[in-house]
């Protein structure tokens, strides 16, 4: 869609641009609206013109949307939905009705843990809101709630200033992880073991020091770390198809727990919990479909 001034948009086109996507049909689509059928036809020329694309292409099955339309189309039904809130005084949302969609930032960890349940309770729940899922991280998940990118953000960030919202979700604690059959890992494991072995790191940037090797060093320890990938989801697959020991986030595992044949233990250190968050900005604050999406989001990270 090209730069424009939003002053000088007759935002029922809007209204036209949902009538559209909803009808399939240009006749249909003016007598949802309570217009002409020319009428209908003269703002779809002005949409073309304000999106820089067709939008609506005529098909035997009517008018089929673009994928620009497509993309568009969510945004446009829940900004909709939110201006009819505000002119009727509405307090209400439902989930099973809205087409809302709804922007998270995850950070890879988020979106391993939480982003499954997520989506299987979306679906049950209000199967036509779609998610749009951004990753974030530590560094950059409060500067894309200030700027409006993402909506929601859930991971791990730093005390937020007081226009932003946080809710904790849970205190996530650590295990080191290692294949069944780990020549090494057949009695308990102490700190001494723990320091010979070779481990996997995982960190998003590439760092093969993390949070779990500046305890550590506070203690003047180091461990050798063999391998480091840039994705949870690959730690699993390779301690049990490898000799490298890994300790991460207890959730990660989660999910494979019934599938791998892995063992666990405690780390042989002292290694503090890291608080899992969700926040966002105080101007959703007050808005029920986002109170009804951060009610689920902490609901599914209860199951974890």
């Amino acid at each position: 869609m090209h730069t424009a001034n939003i002053s000088r948009i007759d935002l029922n086109l809007l209204v036209v641009f949902d009538a559209l996507v909803a009808e399939g049909h240009a006749t249909r689509a003016a007598e949802r609206i309570g217009l002409t059928q020319p009428a209908v036809s003269h703002a779809l020329n002005r949409l073309r013109a304000l999106f820089g694309d067709p939008l609506f292409v005529r098909s035997p099955r009517g008018m089929v949307p673009t994928p620009a339309a497509l993309d568009a189309a969510p945004a446009i039904r829940s900004i909709l939905e939110q201006v009819e809130g505000v002119l009727r005084g509405s307090r209400t949302f439902a989930p099973e009705e809205s087409r809302r969609q709804f922007v998270l930032g995850l950070s890879d960890y988020a979106a391993y843990v939480l982003l499954p349940r997520l989506t299987a309770r979306v679906e049950r729940e209000a199967p036509n809101i779609s998610l749009v899922i951004r990753n974030t991280s530590h560094g950059v998940g409060l500067s894309m709630l200030e700027e409006g990118s993402v909506e929601l953000i859930a991971g791990n960030f730093p005390a937020p200033p007081s226009h932003i919202c946080e809710e904790l979700l849970y205190e996530e604690d650590f295990v080191c992880a290692g294949r069944g059959d780990h020549p090494a890992l057949a009695g308990s494991l102490d700190l001494d073991r723990y320091l010979s072995l070779r481990h996997l790191q995982v960190s998003t940037k590439g760092n093969p020091h993390g949070y779990v090797d500046a305890v550590l060093a506070e203690r003047g320890l180091k461990r050798k770390v063999a391998v480091t990938v840039g994705h949870f989801l690959m730690a699993p697959f390779l301690v049990d198809s490898s000799d490298l020991v890994a300790t991460e986030p207890r959730r990660l595992f989660g999910p494979v727990v019934s599938r791998l044949p892995l063992r666990f233990f405690p780390p042989p250190i002292d290694i503090p919990p890291f608080r899992v968050v969700q926040a966002w900005h105080a101007r959703h604050d007050a808005d029920l479909g986002h109170q009804w999406l951060r009610r689920v989001v902490r609901e599914v990270s209860q199951q974890t």
